[in-house]
């Protein structure tokens, strides 16, 4: 991840300023006057500046290593959507169960949001992180042995332990941003999630490559390669170095009702879950059209998501720049619009190129929405709150993810491609109605629209 320390040097530098020198007090050695006695320098304790370099040379290093996890987490979730819908499809006892896998997925992240950002409150962030890659390697090795043994029931069953770890890897990008300065915690999240961008290579290429690895039995080889390749995580996360909140004697923060008379809250939440939920309605539904509908092949199923995927991460590099310098509402508008774009080119897609085009936009609009809904949410709560609020905001995304990715199996079997287009305007027009309603608050307020 060599690559991302470039960008890092311009971000994260910033985030603690070496304070001034400590004052300097003139003291008289014993038994000399105080006009012409010899003087001495006696220094006031100051902060440590060795220990402050110590720290910004800690978050960077914490940031390359999420960035790698989250490379390899998502990997792992590349190739589980390219082949569970369609492994789903050849298992499932009815056609329109074919993505009630990865349903089961976002149910299991729904699940375990919560209690994960809590227990990371209480034990920290990297016992956590280092349980659900463990917990990701033996779920994706029972993928693999649902596929040989044909059980539709095994199957969901280690898709939802897959989820328990997709629900502990979300919080990645969080992590990244713990102690930082809010001005430098867009760019710290954009970064972690630019590391999808290796994923976007790696991923596709492990689905295309091992689909037939195990002799006879298709798909099986993807998910045994996948868990092999998730034990590197577990060097990565081993040197991530992340405080704990000190609790504070007699303050809890406070109470999550607080949070939800912020429209700043409100308004992140949306964009982050409608942006993932809409993202997951269409991906989801695209292997069934292109392989099983549109008749286009594997390799072409695999080489769309590929470049969905980095649609989706290679923005990370400049999106917490372009918050920086343009706000977040410009953003996030401008992800409504990929959105907007994205429902035109699906209704219109025929071959290759028109699905492409639209999954290639749908991955832009996803960044935009996820990294500066994610911005939004990050910036409302101290450390002591920073458990509850952002587990009640994933839970909220990862909710909304899980009905659209049931819905996405449903609609596609019973009425198509098209009407799952047409549907998809509704969800945008709820991140039309909020983003007007927070710069409608923000200027009755006085306030500028963040």
């Amino acid at each position: 991840m060599s690559w991302l320390i470039t960008g890092l040097n311009c971000s994260v530098e910033s985030c603690q300023r070496i304070p001034d020198r400590p004052a300097i007090r003139l003291h008289l050695l014993p038994g000399e006057s105080g006009g012409r006695g010899r003087r001495r320098q006696a220094a006031q304790p100051g902060p440590n500046l060795e220990m402050i370099i110590m720290q910004t040379k800690q978050q960077k290093s914490n940031v390359v290593r999420l960035a790698i996890a989250q490379a390899l987490s998502m990997t792992s979730m590349n190739v589980n959507i390219i082949n569970t819908a369609l492994v789903g499809y050849l298992l499932a006892p009815a056609p329109w169960l074919a993505t009630l896998p990865l349903s089961l997925q976002f149910v299991s992240v729904m699940m375990i949001t919560l209690p994960a950002s809590l227990l990371m409150a209480r034990i920290g962030r990297r016992p956590v992180f280092i349980a659900g890659v463990l917990i990701s390697c033996i779920s994706s090795l029972l993928l693999g042995m649902a596929i040989i043994v044909q059980s539709f029931p095994l199957f969901c069953g280690a898709s939802m332990g897959l989820g328990v770890s997709m629900g502990i890897s979300a919080y990645y990008r969080y992590a990244a941003a713990d102690g930082l300065a809010e001005k430098d915690r867009a760019k710290a999240i954009s970064y972690v999630l630019a590391g999808g961008l290796a994923a976007a290579v790696m991923g596709p290429e492990i689905a295309r490559n091992t689909v037939d690895l195990v002799p006879g039995i298709m798909y099986a080889g993807c998910f045994f390669v996948v868990a092999i390749v998730q034990l590197v995580s577990l060097f990565a996360l081993a040197g991530v170095k992340i405080e704990k909140p000190k609790p504070q004697q007699g303050a809890a923060g406070r109470p999550i009702g607080a949070f939800f008379r912020m429209p700043v809250y409100i308004v992140g939440i949306v964009c982050a879950a409608i942006g993932y939920a809409l993202m997951s309605y269409l991906m989801t539904a695209t292997p069934l059209q292109v392989v099983n509908v549109a008749k286009l092949g594997t390799s072409a199923n695999a080489t769309i998501i590929q470049w969905h995927v980095v649609a989706m991460f290679l923005p990370s590099f400049f999106t917490g720049n372009l918050i920086a310098r343009f706000g977040t509402a410009r953003v996030l508008w401008a992800g409504v619009l990929f959105y907007l774009a994205t429902i035109i080119l699906a209704l219109a897609a025929d071959g290759f190129w028109l699905y492409w085009f639209a999954l290639v936009t749908l991955g832009l609009g996803w960044n935009f929405l996820y990294i500066g809904g994610s911005s939004l949410i990050a910036r409302v709560a101290e450390p002591i709150e920073r458990g509850r609020v952002q587990g009640f905001g994933d839970l909220m995304t990862t909710t909304t993810v899980a009905i659209a990715s049931l819905t996405a199996g449903a609609v596609h079997s019973q009425y198509g491609w098209e009407m799952m287009s047409q549907v998809a305007i509704l969800p945008v027009g709820v991140v039309v109605l909020a983003l007007l309603w927070l710069a409608i608050t923000q200027r009755s307020r006085g306030t500028v629209t963040p």
